[in-house]
């Protein structure tokens, strides 16, 4: 497995500058809106980079190696979960980083808006485990496509339409909860509640995020069973 995720990251160095792009997109987010976005955005953004060995399996025709190799398909599919969550975890490392380290610069500046977020480790590992769960969702949705499909005939369906119309949700989602009284206010005792049961809240996340994976690789497994190549 760990030859087959040597393979991949390969195999996607061409992609390797949008890592970088990320890292820069996030930060710059932050300190211009709120630096409460940078973990969400690396996180996502390392997700999103773990992906583009679907598109450079195809464009190097490395699926046509794989199938020659002498191992299963099951082992090249538990290699993208394994190199997917490694990315993630870089992510959830860097963006705790760099939260802690422009909360603190920009702290009662304003650019488009009040800087006034000062992070916890409690708020922040919500945040992490919040993160990880809406991008296992998103597994369990592009996993299973992109492995019957492949990246060529899906990159809509399978990959562009859940990965970039989830963050349009997301905005919505923002700006029902600034602009419904209720909404806010239930969402903000629900948020202290959490920061007040941070051990037991981040376990549920992590372990409903840990069910979804499964069900996710599951599902990936009977779907790359029947790709024509």
């Amino acid at each position: 497995m760990v030859n087959m995720m040597k393979l991949d990251w390969l195999g996607m160095r061409t992609y390797r500058s949008r890592l970088v792009i990320s890292v820069l997109s996030a930060i710059g987010w932050g300190v211009l809106i709120d630096t409460r976005f940078i973990l969400p955005y690396l996180i996502w953004g390392m997700f999103d980079a773990s992906l583009y060995c679907f598109d450079a399996e195809e464009k190097g025709k490395l699926n046509q190696l794989y199938l020659t190799l002498p191992i299963s398909r099951g082992t090249l599919i538990s290699a993208r979960y394994v190199l997917s969550l490694i990315l993630q975890l870089i992510g959830i490392a860097a963006g705790i980083a760099f939260t802690f380290i422009f909360s603190r610069i920009m702290y009662g500046r304003k650019l488009l808006n009040q800087h006034n977020f000062i992070p916890t480790p409690e708020s922040l590992a919500i945040i992490a485990c919040i993160c990880l769960l809406f991008c296992a969702l998103l597994s369990l949705v592009i996993h299973p496509i992109l492995h019957r499909l492949g990246y060529a005939k899906a990159k809509i369906i399978g990959y562009a339409l859940p990965m970039y119309g989830s963050i349009i949700l997301i905005v919505v989602l923002i700006q029902v909860i600034a602009r419904v009284e209720s909404v806010g206010e239930f969402m903000s005792s629900a948020l202290q509640w959490a920061l007040g049961n941070n051990l037991l809240v981040s376990a549920l996340i992590l372990g409903v995020t840990a069910l979804v994976l499964v069900a996710s690789y599951t599902l990936s497994l009977k779907m790359y069973a029947r790709r024509d190549f």
